[in-house]
């Protein structure tokens, strides 16, 4: 997480994070005040404009509740993971990344992907989550749906060059 938000930003992150179990962006509203009893409105408002302002969470504000609604971004993964899982959802990726250039078939269904993978689902999703802008948009298959970033990708050999950018910039 950054060093420059505050403890109970901090906090906050990591809790959101760890309650999306799947890896995808969760949803949260009010409730984190029944989480977070020891702080009071203000103070839970001031924290997520800080994740926000790093790109950790949306906030839609709406009429009523005390506090926006949030929705967690894979930002936030990338912040946490490391000390919730173990697993670096940026190294996941660019494994990810290897994995679709030597096989691009294997990224036209995500479960397929996982399965070749062997990780658990809270692993993956992360790290194919920050792969899909890699790949062009008519080739990302957005099928709603509640298990997935997205349902799959198609890789072209546009994509290819891309994945292999990917990999160069982030491996370590």
């Amino acid at each position: 997480m950054q060093h420059d938000l505050s403890d109970l930003a901090q906090r906050l992150g990591r809790w959101m994070a760890e309650q999306c179990t799947d890896g995808l962006p969760g949803h949260f509203g009010d409730e984190l005040a029944g989480s977070f009893p020891d702080d009071d409105l203000r103070s839970l408002g001031v924290a997520l404009a800080e994740l926000a302002s790093e790109g950790l969470v949306q906030l839609s504000h709406v009429i009523g509740p005390h506090l926006p609604r949030v929705m967690t971004t894979v930002e936030l993964f990338v912040a946490c993971d490391v000390a919730i899982t173990s697993h670096d959802p940026i190294e996941d990726s660019v494994e990810l990344a290897r994995m679709l250039i030597a096989d691009p078939e294997l990224g036209g269904r995500a479960s397929d992907l996982e399965q070749a993978t062997g990780w658990e689902r809270r692993r993956f999703n992360p790290a194919f989550a920050l792969l899909i802008p890699s790949i062009g948009d008519g080739r990302v298959r957005k099928v709603i749906q509640n298990d997935y970033p997205c349902i799959g990708v198609l890789i072209a050999d546009e994509d290819v060059v891309q994945l292999n950018r990917y990999v160069r910039r982030y491996a370590r």
